[in-house]
């Protein structure tokens, strides 16, 4: 780029801005301005960059900028980034990008008529294990997908859940694993398959004893047949990700830092219709083992500021990462109405469990927190 980002930062004392703070340094930007409730945090924040404090969110987009940097608690994403918008500013908004799928529409739709970019922080379709496999995926490389399964645990002790008293708390947050730290895992999965067109679910929170889910499983069909399963989890120790993916031409096995590739010699489409031993399975071709990398916001931040400046397209834009919000949101409902769930979802119906989910743990928790 030939020219230096400026930028503007809404929720500067946000335990994620450490990540934020190096990406800027990595492509040189400078931040003109922070604001954040917390005035010690924006205070601290400010004499660490040597830029200005806003008192507000209108003070902050009354300076000069080209991108603003959404870290606010998740309830106030949807907000905050439609305001930056509609103040002509590009928007790099951290995951989840909001909390339910309508507040991504209402985000999607801002971003069109504002002509501004829209980016989530989904670092990890950075990496370079997961670039490859979407490659393999857009082209063909496993033929038509029947199976897809995720497994992803983030272990967590009690204490992390009161590091911030919005945290997993239905008003607060909006949600448990599946729209906090499961965003990633659930982006990945959409952005490799693309959404699911049904989900059946069930969540607990048996271990931590939260008012939101600390775990999540789900049986998924997707619109061409594939059937797959999601378990998400903050409550156990597993891998931290595993995604596999089987089609009639092959299946790939992704993991963080690897990919691993095992090719059919046959498609098992013909293999099914052929003449033979009934008993026979079909041969496997080559395996192929890919190295991988990246994942930081480094690469996010640099792939935003080559997109901004029209050098190449945007790796995460808000009307792809918007999917695993709505995917979260299917599975909540789910498990909390019963029975399967259709995506697109029902906007409507999701505020109104939503509401009747804050309300109940308001009634049993009268004291919030």
């Amino acid at each position: 780029m030939t020219e230096r980002l400026r930028a503007v930062v809404a929720g500067a004392g946000a335990n994620v801005w450490q990540f934020h703070d190096a990406a800027l340094d990595a492509i040189g930007a400078q931040v003109v301005a922070v604001f954040d409730p917390d005035e010690d945090a924006a205070r601290r924040v400010a004499a660490q960059r040597g830029c200005a404090v806003a008192a507000d969110l209108d003070e902050l987009l009354g300076h000069d900028a080209d991108l603003a940097i959404v870290l606010a608690p998740h309830v106030h994403h949807a907000e905050t980034t439609v305001a930056c918008l509609r103040a002509g500013r590009h928007v790099l908004v951290e995951k989840p990008m909001a909390v339910t799928a309508a507040e991504t529409d209402r985000m999607i739709g801002e971003a069109v008529r504002a002509g501004r970019i829209l980016a989530v922080g989904v670092q990890q379709r950075t990496r370079d294990e997961v670039i490859a496999a979407k490659g393999l995926v857009d082209a063909g490389e496993l033929g038509e997908l029947r199976r897809a399964d995720l497994l992803a645990t983030w272990p967590r002790r009690g204490s992390y859940f009161r590091t911030s008293p919005w945290r997993a708390t239905w008003a607060g947050e909006g949600g448990g694993i599946l729209i906090n730290q499961g965003q990633h895992d659930l982006d990945l999965l959409c952005w490799l398959l693309g959404p699911p067109a049904t989900v059946v679910a069930r969540t607990s929170s048996a271990m931590h004893g939260l008012e939101v889910e600390d775990t999540a499983a789900a049986l998924l069909q997707w619109p061409g047949g594939a059937l797959g399963a999601v378990r998400i989890s903050s409550a156990e120790r597993d891998e931290s990700q595993r995604i596999e993916l089987t089609g009639t031409r092959g299946r790939l096995r992704l993991t963080p830092g690897r990919l691993e590739v095992r090719r059919s010699e046959v498609d098992f489409r013909e293999y099914a219709a052929a003449d033979g031993d009934p008993y026979a399975p079909p041969a496997d071709g080559a395996t192929e083992i890919i190295g991988g990398g990246g994942g930081t916001h480094v690469e996010l931040y640099r792939n935003l500021a080559r997109a901004i400046a029209g050098e190449e397209p945007l790796l995460a834009p808000g009307h792809e990462a918007a999917a695993a919000v709505e995917l979260a949101n299917a599975i909540v409902m789910s498990a909390h109405l019963g029975g399967a769930v259709e995506l697109p979802i029902d906007r409507d119906r999701y505020a109104r469990l939503l509401q009747e989910l804050r309300q109940g743990a308001a009634i049993v928790n009268p004291g919030g927190g």
